[in-house]
């Protein structure tokens, strides 16, 4: 009885056989920068205005917590979100003119996001 060759499978093109991981800030800089071209963006961080212009739509609440105010209290654990470490609360009003206070991760939230009127971030300095 004769063996019978069955054909090899067709190789994958290279590309769809690496797997590529990016961070979220690189998952979001394409839609955050056709939504904002320009910005001005103002809030409070720990009672002090804050006014930035032309603010970079990827950067996130957390790197300029920790890169422009010394505030190392906020932590970068995962980058994921998961474990809390980045953790601040912000401030905004409600539909109805009342103020609501959200935990939010700062490693996930650009800048830009949602301009939140007050930011409390722990206060331990370099």
């Amino acid at each position: 009885m004769a063996t019978k060759m069955l054909p090899l499978p067709t190789p994958l093109p290279p590309s769809s056989t690496t797997a590529t991981f990016s961070s979220p800030a690189a998952t979001l800089d394409p839609l955050v920068r056709s939504i904002f071209k320009t910005s001005t963006v103002t809030f409070y961080l720990n009672s002090a205005k804050q006014t930035l212009t032309n603010v970079d739509p990827s950067a996130t609440l957390l790197e300029f917590i920790r890169s422009h105010h010394g505030l190392k209290g906020t932590k970068l654990g995962c980058g994921e979100g998961g474990c809390g470490a980045c953790t601040v609360v912000i401030q905004q009003l409600d539909a109805r003119g009342k103020v609501e206070c959200r935990a939010i991760n700062a490693c996930l939230a650009p800048i830009v996001s949602g301009t939140p009127s007050a930011v409390l971030a722990p206060g331990e300095r370099d």
